[in-house]
């Protein structure tokens, strides 16, 4: 694909949210990416959840000045356990790789972080009672997985920013995820990895992950 166009749309998106970038050409392109791969040797691993969701942590910080650094803590470690579920559970796929996966988590994280409301996610078509409904049964199944014990009462976590922020946050949350993300994308692949999500952790019966055990102490005060 031609690269020049996809900096570009990144180009004018990171100017949008008063961030300077440089001009580039195809040219240009091409000679940095030559200069990568030789100094990788051409050995090139391929991308993983936990890899795109890394990345995308990485972009979001870069976004908002590094401002939100508590909250996107507590983000990825939230996410790492969940793609970690999926890795054992419900690995993916051609129809879920992981890069959807990955986005998928991190708006469905963002949401348990209380860094934006619930229907900001869904899906146009679905029903809010239904969406609402599938996310706190993910909220129940997590809480077990990772605390070892079931919470008298699960809840949509509010989000803490007023609307006008909250929509800020979606829109810086979309560009991180590539200038090609449309919000109806992000929300689609969110009920992806919520269904798949769901009958992962159904599918435990009580049996925890490797590494989830360690992971208990690190996600102690998780909203529900």
């Amino acid at each position: 694909s031609n690269l020049s166009v996809h900096s570009g749309h990144l180009s004018q998106a990171l100017r949008r949210e008063g961030i300077h970038t440089d001009f580039t050409t195809e040219e240009m392109l091409n000679e940095e990416e030559t200069s990568l791969l030789l100094n990788l040797d051409w050995k090139l691993a391929a991308s993983t959840i936990e890899s795109w969701l890394s990345a995308y942590c990485a972009r979001f910080s870069i976004f908002t000045k590094r401002l939100m650094e508590p909250s996107l803590h507590w983000v990825c470690k939230r996410t790492k356990i969940c793609a970690r579920l999926l890795i054992t559970h419900s690995p993916a796929s051609a129809a879920l790789p992981p890069c959807r996966q990955a986005n998928g988590l991190l708006g469905l994280s963002f949401v348990s972080a209380r860094l934006l409301p619930l229907d900001a996610i869904r899906p146009e078509r679905l029903c809010p009672a239904i969406w609402e409904q599938l996310f706190l049964q993910i909220q129940e199944q997590l809480f077990l997985q990772i605390q070892g014990t079931t919470v008298q009462q699960v809840g949509v976590p509010t989000c803490v920013f007023p609307e006008s922020h909250a929509r800020r946050i979606l829109e810086l949350l979309r560009v991180s995820l590539g200038t090609g993300m449309y919000l109806k994308d992000l929300q689609q692949d969110c009920e992806d990895v919520a269904l798949q999500l769901r009958t992962a952790l159904a599918g435990i019966c009580g049996t925890t992950p490797p590494g989830m055990s360690n992971m208990g102490s690190a996600m102690s005060g998780i909203p529900v």
